[in-house]
């Protein structure tokens, strides 16, 4: 007969307890890992740095190249004029010319 207000008997093994669940820690592992684990972070946070360096340099970059187009283009335009101011010197000779 069982009684109520007992639970239930398991049966008792004789042999060591389980091993815990949770690992041992080794403070010279942790050290290690906790060492590793920093490295990292300020690897990441340099190559962050690095990143935003040269996306900053590239838009430097990108404004001086619109900035050397931008000249370039007014000294196409200038030569154009020149050009033709030049022809129209050489037709202005040439016509002067012909006069006398």
């Amino acid at each position: 007969m069982i009684a109520a207000d007992e639970p239930p008997s398991l049966p008792q093994h004789t042999s060591s307890p389980p091993p815990s669940k949770r690992p041992k820690r080794d403070p010279a592992v942790l050290t290690q890992m906790r060492g590793l684990l920093q490295t990292g972070s300020r690897h990441l946070d340099t190559l962050r740095a690095a990143q935003v360096a040269a996306q900053e340099a590239s838009g430097v970059m990108a404004a001086a190249m619109l900035l050397q187009q931008g000249a370039m283009r007014e000294i196409s335009a200038w030569e154009s004029e020149v050009e033709r101011a030049m022809r129209d010197m050489a037709r202005n000779m040439e016509a002067e010319g012909s006069d006398l």
